[in-house]
């Protein structure tokens, strides 16, 4: 999964990607179809706003963008509206509500 993360007002960059970098893995890594995720980062009237773009490997872009007071809690709303639409991707495109992990694919070679 390539992760890019974009926050142009935080002054410890390599702090913030390694921490957005850590956590993305940790909540999204299961999901084995996502190929690529985008994060911004803005601070606008003292609100944090967060938005996350994920390319899954079939279908269009998800989005999501939330604001709070806090970056955190914004990154929180946002993951919780992303992963909504990853449950609602699984469903039409692997037409299962449960996780699909590579080891779990099932390719026509291996049917017959």
């Amino acid at each position: 999964m390539d992760i890019k993360i974009e926050a142009p007002q935080h002054g410890r960059q390599d702090q913030t990607k390694e921490f957005y970098t850590q956590k993305l893995n940790e909540k999204l890594g299961v999901y084995d179809f996502i190929k690529a995720i985008d994060v911004k980062i803005k601070t606008e009237r003292g609100d944090r706003e967060v938005s996350l773009q994920l390319k899954p490997e079939k279908g269009k872009m998800l989005f999501a963008k939330a604001k709070d007071k806090t970056e955190n809690l914004a990154f929180n709303h946002a993951l919780k509206s992303i992963k909504t639409q990853i449950e609602k991707y699984k469903e039409v495109h692997y037409h299962s509500p449960h996780l699909v992990r590579k080891d779990e694919w099932v390719t026509d070679k291996e049917n017959k």
